[in-house]
């Protein structure tokens, strides 16, 4: 899949992943890597946030919703966001419950288009 990260902050996670370990036998991008790489994004982006803040506890998604939207032939580029207020699940965590995460993700093409969507819900297991 050759995913490569771009960058990561408390809310936001971009990174990218070249087309042609991507493609399926119609020349078009496999839906099971946008999904893969969107689901490695929206945890990537949750562990980041957690280890910068000294925690190591694991995480795992839980639910996803997905979708495509058209097909894609060129580079991924992959957006993974959530709003999450990291000091509140941290003190969640500290009192023994394990916190859910939504993360919307997005694969883009070229042309900053919309190829598939994902919500997902990712828990902080304690």
């Amino acid at each position: 899949m050759q995913l490569r990260l771009l960058s990561c902050d408390n809310h936001t996670l971009t990174a990218h992943a070249p087309k042609t370990p991507n493609l399926n036998d119609k020349d078009t991008i496999f839906g099971g890597s946008s999904s893969a790489l969107m689901t490695v994004c929206g945890w990537s982006l949750i562990k980041y946030n957690l280890e910068q803040r000294s925690c190591t506890h694991d995480v795992v998604i839980a639910r996803a919703d997905t979708q495509w939207h058209r097909a894609q032939t060129d580079d991924l580029l992959i957006t993974a966001q959530c709003e999450t207020n990291w000091p509140d699940i941290l003190t969640a965590l500290d009192n023994s419950q394990q916190p859910q995460i939504t993360v919307r993700a997005q694969v883009n093409n070229q042309q900053s288009q919309p190829c598939s969507t994902m919500t997902a819900t990712y828990v902080v297991l304690i």
